[in-house]
């Protein structure tokens, strides 16, 4: 054991100085205690649930225990003994996105054969009675290392011929759709290229392209157990290949990433040789796709839930990547996939009440790992305001882009039910220039000045006079605001829109430094 820990130590501070800065995150003091061995970890996509094996329960007996964080972990809690008993198979676990659901693996009855897939939620502080997820995940042979997809409509686990409390051989590794209707699809086994004799605990990345696994007979180890990723691309798994920045000469297998998708999370050697938590940095070639969560509430002022529709689409792919419906309590939570730029809408069931609309670019290269909006959709009251965010024009144009016909179409549906009122198209422009030259292209248009320049000059009789001449002077600048404010109305118009119902006010706010155009567009409510 003291051999070992000197390998991996050796490694990690390797892989540390060959980056040149820190590369590792050592998880906090409230989780590694220095008198503990702690390995396993599975964390939630969110970041904010752990559950992980050390030997803290009596006597020294290995235990698993569960921690959560809103900022800061708390003190980690072993798992109650409903689940937490010697009849599971210890690092067999795995946790709902959001940390708030566990699933497990047991044979302790009722169960379809011999280790089972269960599932237990948190409900304050409290895991439920665990429940079997049946048929057709679990079957006659030893089913367990569940591991779901962020919406949890996808499932990979494994399938063993021999299990029990501390280790499994003869594993494959299957995956499962779920039904519209919530049921699971019949398991599929994954290709031979992974499946090679002996492949477990896989581990489904919040991209739901990337898998994570490990096993001893793909023929490229460093000793025991080793951990390969692979990525799915156009329906076809590649060849799996070995994460040689994390594999050491000891097994390789319990890991876990969250969704931002940057960092593994494993056990590593401790200061007094022990085993800690810690997580590394994923090399960029082989990293998952970070995902970022979105979450929070759609309610009334009177705090209520608003029955209404979430849309977010891929404005890359035109292809929608979440649609539903908040829950009961107006709450909702979803994932989206960095790289590209998302529309999100929300749409009330009733006309005569307001709308939501909102952008998210996830193409530079820091994305947050979760995203709060809290939406209050009410009816309009004067002065109101509804910003046009997802209203855009194609560049250095007052051409609407087709991505704005939903947005218009909205606010044409609540004028329609608020006929007493006007609504007030206010285009604002931040960054406005001008020149007497065309200088640079977004220069789209001109103003001609008449400027009266006093002249001298001689009359008839040799006398000197003055008059004034009429000079015209161009001007180049970037404010296509009136232009835009009139395409959109007459957007609105052609729409079936009342035109007495839309006016429009437009604002240009000169560049003080050299910066990038903005645009913003909102409709406030006007008594007519």
């Amino acid at each position: 054991m003291n051999r070992l820990v000197l390998v991996l130590a050796a490694i990690t501070l390797m892989f540390t100085h060959a980056y040149g800065q820190a590369k590792t995150r050592r998880l906090p003091g409230i989780i590694n205690h220095q008198s503990s061995n702690l390995s396993a970890p599975y964390m939630s996509f969110d970041g904010n649930a752990l559950l992980f094996v050390s030997n803290d329960g009596e006597d020294g007996a290995l235990t698993v225990s569960y921690t959560s964080r809103e900022t800061d972990w708390v003190q980690p809690v072993i798992l109650p003994k409903q689940i937490n008993h010697r009849l599971i198979y210890l690092r067999g676990f795995g946790l709902s996105a959001n940390g708030k659901k566990m699933y497990f693996t047991a044979t302790k009855a009722p169960i379809i054969g011999g280790y089972d897939i269960m599932v237990s939620e948190l409900n304050g502080s409290k895991w439920s009675e665990p429940q079997n997820i049946l048929l057709p995940i679990n079957s006659k042979t030893n089913d367990g290392c569940p591991s779901l997809t962020p919406d949890e409509t996808a499932i990979y686990f494994m399938r063993c011929d021999k299990m029990d409390q501390s280790k499994a051989s003869g594993c494959k590794i299957f995956s499962s759709k779920k039904k519209p209707t919530g049921q699971w699809e019949e398991p599929i086994e994954l290709p031979s290229s992974i499946n090679t004799g002996n492949s477990q605990t896989p581990r489904i990345m919040a991209d739901g392209e990337t898998l994570i696994f490990s096993s001893d007979k793909m023929g490229t180890s460093q000793g025991g157990m080793d951990l390969y990723y692979t990525k799915l691309k156009d329906g076809k798994w590649s060849d799996p290949k070995p994460m040689d920045f994390i594999n050491t000469p000891a097994d390789d297998q319990f890991v876990s990433v969250a969704a931002l998708g940057r960092y593994i999370v494993k056990e590593a050697p401790g200061q007094r040789k022990n085993t800690e938590l810690v997580e590394f940095l994923i090399p960029e070639d082989i990293r998952p796709r970070g995902v970022m969560k979105v979450e929070g509430f759609i309610r009334d002022p009177n705090n209520k839930a608003v029955p209404c529709y979430i849309a977010m689409t891929d404005l890359t792919t035109n292809k929608r990547a979440f649609s539903g419906r908040p829950n009961a309590e107006g709450n909702y939570m979803f994932y989206i996939m960095e790289g590209t730029r998302y529309e999100m809408s929300v749409d009330p069931e009733q006309s005569n009440v307001g709308f939501y609309g909102r952008i998210f670019d996830l193409t530079s290269d820091k994305i947050p790992q979760r995203e709060r909006v809290n939406v209050i959709l009410k009816q309009p009251a004067i002065n109101d305001e509804f910003p046009l965010a997802l209203v855009a024009f194609k560049p250095g144009t007052a051409e609407l882009e087709s991505t704005s016909d939903a947005e218009i179409k909205r606010l044409i549906r609540l004028a329609k039910a608020y006929p007493q009122l006007i609504f007030e198209i206010q285009v604002s422009m931040k960054g406005y220039v001008q020149d007497s030259l065309r200088t640079n292209p977004d220069l789209t248009e001109m103003r001609v000045d008449s400027l009266k320049i006093p002249v001298a000059s001689v009359d008839s009789s040799g006398q000197m006079i003055k008059r004034d001449s009429l000079v015209l002077k161009q001007l180049f600048h970037n404010d296509r605001t009136v232009r835009q404010a009139q395409s959109i109305i007459g957007y609105i118009v052609a729409h079936g829109g009342d035109p007495n119902a839309f006016s429009f006010k437009t604002t240009a706010i000169p560049a003080t430094t050299p910066e990038e155009t903005t645009i913003s567009i909102k409709a406030v409510v006007k008594q007519r």
